[in-house]
């Protein structure tokens, strides 16, 4: 029993069986849902149809904490206008504790994930992240339109989202 309880104490990485074989809450259900690489790429699978930013993120990160208003007011904008685009927040590598007093200080209303691995070997790896804030555009067939490195402008993703509606 000793064992089980310090186990649960070790905050496994994804790769632990109860990680990847536990049901997951789906995107959205709540703040930071753990996601593997497979699990979220099934998100995104259920977005085709939309265009989806991905911002990675962490709250240690200054310029990240400064952009994430402006993707809060992007979000709130294209749902009130009826069109169809989703902004995820993947924050990666960051203490989980902390990424959600953030998001709570700055009222993020759209879907968080969080990523524990991150820069080393999580979802932020496979999307070739480096340095944090990067944003992904993803266009509604589903594949990667463009990215963002470092702090966004609301004019920025604007501009992106806008130009990947009218391709559409």
């Amino acid at each position: 029993m000793a064992g089980l309880a310090l186990a649960g104490c070790t905050g496994g990485g994804p790769e632990t069986p109860a990680a990847t074989s536990a049901p997951q809450p789906p995107l959205g259900a709540e703040p930071l849902v753990p996601r593997t690489q497979p699990q979220f790429q099934a998100d995104l699978d259920g977005l085709r149809g939309r265009v989806v930013v991905v911002n990675f993120w962490a709250s240690w990160c200054g310029p990240c904490r400064e952009e994430m208003p402006a993707l809060e007011e992007a979000s709130k904008a294209y749902a009130a206008a009826g069109r169809p685009v989703t902004v995820i927040g993947v924050d990666a590598s960051d203490v989980r504790s902390e990424a959600a007093k953030f998001l709570a200080e700055v009222g993020v209303t759209y879907p968080t994930v969080y990523d524990q691995a991150g820069l080393r070997g999580g979802v932020a790896a496979s999307w070739t992240v480096t340095g944090l804030p990067q944003t992904w555009f993803v266009a509604r067939d589903g594949s990667r339109a463009g990215r963002i490195g470092g702090r966004l402008t609301v004019d920025d993703l604007r501009t992106r989202v806008d130009e990947l509606l009218a391709g559409s």
